[in-house]
């Protein structure tokens, strides 16, 4: 056994998951042990690591989306002693120095995060931030850097901040799961950075940015839309993280630029849902 797991969530994407694995093992370091957490897939994804039996461990569960097979995962690295913890979707692929770029690197922070760029345009984030004055340029002017790029792809933990912090809150499902963990660490007093040198190539963001009042373009009035079918998920979530860790004054203009965008897009019927399922968050109904 290593002391570095490397935990790779997947559920109905057996291309994208091949090709994660392809890079991984043209990583430069190479000690390390590959975890796939399958999330019910049914694509030949199952038959595709049984192949790899020999070189992969598996975890085979239902689909408990990311936040659930990253909890599972985290937990088994817990469990069987391993020392670092390398988190990553099956969509990413992380460059060939990545982990030993992060390891390298791995007494600035308990918490390292790989510059997460996108696979079709490696000159722009995966993940824009809000604030649109972060550039790739200025980020890149420290290595490493306390700004930090979009984790869960091409994280880099040190068990020991597990410990301390617990595992993820597995019943987020998706969205949220990884901001919400942040932020705890951070409430630990564990500074998160960005390794500008280890790179993870991601598919563009799914979900649009927008400005919740026509021409005022104020970083704080900017919204992320998700897909519809999904959309509960990111606004329960989004209560939770509020309430939690931002305070009242930020959920109610949480509230207020939401209602905002949605009654000048005449979109009752997601504005409804945004209310009911951010305060279910805000209480922690879950269920």
């Amino acid at each position: 056994m290593n002391d570095i797991l490397c935990i790779v969530v997947t559920y109905n994407r057996l291309s994208d998951l091949k090709l994660c694995y392809e890079a991984l093992q043209r990583q430069t370091m190479k000690r390390f042990d590959i975890l796939v957490v399958n999330n019910g897939s049914t694509d030949g994804t199952s038959e595709f690591l049984n192949e790899k039996s020999k070189e992969i461990i598996v975890i085979n569960q239902e689909n408990l989306g990311g936040a659930g097979g990253f909890y599972a995962g985290m937990k088994y690295g817990l469990e069987h002693n391993y020392k670092w913890l390398w988190l990553m979707d099956d969509d990413g692929t992380p460059e060939e120095h990545q982990l030993e770029r992060l390891y390298s690197q791995r007494e600035a922070s308990m918490y390292l995060n790989a510059l997460v760029l996108n696979k079709d345009n490696h000159d722009e984030f995966a993940f824009q931030p809000d604030d649109k004055r972060i550039t790739l340029e200025k980020i890149c002017q420290n290595n490493p850097s306390n700004i930090l790029v979009h984790p869960f792809n091409g994280t880099f933990f040190n068990i020991e901040m597990v410990k301390q912090i617990g595992l993820i809150k597995k019943e987020m499902f998706i969205w949220g799961d990884e901001k919400e963990y942040t932020f705890r660490a951070m409430a630990h007093g564990i500074t998160p950075v960005t390794i500008t040198n280890a790179i993870h190539y991601h598919p563009k963001e799914k979900g649009i940015k927008q400005y919740a009042i026509p021409f005022i373009h104020y970083r704080k009035t900017i919204i992320l839309i998700k897909p519809s079918k999904l959309s509960h998920y990111y606004y329960r979530n989004l209560g939770y993280i509020d309430k939690t860790y931002r305070g009242a004054l930020k959920s109610l203009k949480q509230v207020a630029i939401h209602a905002i965008f949605f009654i000048r897009k005449g979109e009752w019927k997601e504005l409804s849902k945004f209310i009911r399922f951010y305060l279910n968050g805000r209480n922690n109904k879950y269920n």
